[in-house]
């Protein structure tokens, strides 16, 4: 692989396992072992300040911006991906609205473990989406979303979290 088009922030800790190209690091990221994270040189992918990500976690942005805010948090064994990586003559993309889209994740949500999130999707600020989600739809700021696919669980009072 030839890496390209990475920058670092301060206090940047990458797994020596890791795999990445085309991303740009805020400051004070942890990134555990096994992880993927592709952007393109069109699509660098952004992970902002403050952000964690457990083991095996697969970002491919290669196709389309993907942009996580500050102090997210990412569980094991999660995949996002801004693409269907579906052959591009493949008669199946007329089953796919949107073969590749941004996705963007907002400031203090949390990805719990074993998740997909699909092309296009924007998950809010102060969001929560449980552990094995497959997420193909905007949620909103302050919202627990859940199941397969993923639903309205509850909202979240920004009072709970002391803001």
């Amino acid at each position: 692989m030839i890496l390209s088009n990475i920058s670092f922030g301060e206090n940047v800790v990458v797994h020596p396992s890791t795999s990445i190209n085309n991303v740009a690091f805020g400051n004070n990221i942890k990134i555990a072992k096994e992880c993927t994270i592709h952007g393109s040189e069109e699509h660098i992918v952004k992970i902002g300040s403050g952000t964690i990500f457990g083991m095996y976690v697969t970002l491919d942005g290669t196709e389309a911006d993907i942009e996580l805010g500050e102090n997210v948090s990412i569980a094991q064994h999660n995949v996002i991906v801004s693409n269907w990586g579906l052959t591009e003559k493949s008669v199946i993309n007329a089953l796919f609205e949107k073969r590749a889209a941004p996705i963007r994740i907002g400031d203090h949500s949390w990805i719990g473990s074993g998740c997909v999130i699909a092309p296009g999707v924007t998950i809010g600020k102060f969001c929560v989406v449980a552990s094995n989600s497959y997420v193909e739809s905007d949620v909103p700021d302050f919202t627990i979303v859940g199941g397969n696919p993923a639903r309205v669980i509850r909202t979240i009072e920004p009072s709970e979290l002391g803001l």
